[in-house]
């Protein structure tokens, strides 16, 4: 094992299949069991599996009701990219300002939980 617990999450969903199956099919669960905890919240997590004949684009939701164009260009301009991996191999694209922070909370809590710190983590998060 690497030490860092983001990367070893990667190289087992890269070589068990079992695991990557899990993880696809339902990402929350998989992360939870894994990591130990996820951030409740009413958002989803969705896996794309990468394959090596196959780029992958990902298209902006929709804009809102009444959302001028120029206001959607912003937004959708810009968005975050995390990188979820030490070794650069993988990350998540963020649609929502809000959600950049139930990421970085949910990593907080996984990276916590390694370190044998309190894994109640930030509220609602049980």
């Amino acid at each position: 094992m690497s030490g860092d617990r983001f990367t070893d999450h990667y190289r087992l969903v890269s070589t068990d299949p079992q695991s990557r199956a899990e993880l696809l099919a339902d990402p929350k669960a998989a992360l939870a069991a894994y990591f130990g905890a996820i951030v409740d919240g009413d958002y989803r997590i969705e896996v794309i599996e990468q394959r090596s004949d196959t780029i992958t684009a990902v298209i902006p939701a929709p804009p809102g009701q009444g959302t001028a164009l120029e206001r959607r260009l912003a937004d959708v301009s810009g968005r975050v990219y995390d990188m979820l991996h030490t070794t650069g191999i993988g990350g998540y694209l963020i649609p929502d300002e809000a959600l950049t922070w139930v990421l970085r909370d949910m990593r907080a809590l996984w990276a916590s939980d390694r370190d044998g710190n309190d894994t109640s983590g930030p509220a609602g998060s049980e």
